[in-house]
């Protein structure tokens, strides 16, 4: 009884402990890569505003675990995710990525000119609920969304800059 009643409280304590450290994870976590392209803003935002160019560029919409995929000029749709296009003006894109069973996440480009060369920063920005599990969770992130993020806007960079 004395054993039983010893590992329940190592557990609450062990829970508490962990509890009490995710605290110290911000409730919001930002991934955001950048690169600068030699071509102009006006060619860069026509790419990243159009979802249906988004197929030659964004490794993130090539996956082949993707079923029914659909490109339209304001969204993107799968089995597994939607793309949708909430707002675009001269130097910014704001998406939503629905994930089927799963969360919203908000995600955005940003461009700026800067001695004729355009820097493009792509982001998601998630929010995150109280529980320890999806706090410690979120150190991933970086992880698994910075290659494939780094990767797209290189291949975004090749397009635009072959391009007359």
């Amino acid at each position: 009884m004395r054993i039983v009643k010893l590992a329940l409280i190592s557990a609450v304590v062990i829970f508490g402990v962990i509890f009490l450290l995710s605290l110290l994870i911000p409730s919001q976590v930002r991934v955001s890569r950048a690169i600068n392209i030699d071509a102009p803003a006006d060619s860069v935002m026509a790419q990243i505003r159009d979802l249906r160019t988004w197929k030659n560029w964004n490794e993130m919409m090539n996956n082949a675990q993707y079923t029914n995929v659909a490109y339209g000029e304001n969204d993107f749709s799968s089995d597994q995710v939607k793309v949708e296009l909430l707002r675009a003006s001269k130097d910014s894109v704001i998406t939503d990525w629905h994930q089927t069973g799963g969360r919203d996440i908000h995600s955005g480009f940003a461009t700026m000119t800067m001695s004729g060369v355009t820097v493009v920063q792509w982001y998601f920005d998630f929010k995150l609920r109280w529980y320890p599990w999806e706090k410690i969770g979120s150190i991933i992130f970086d992880k698994q969304l910075g290659p494939p993020m780094e990767k797209s806007l290189g291949n975004l960079k090749k397009i635009l800059e072959k391009q007359p």
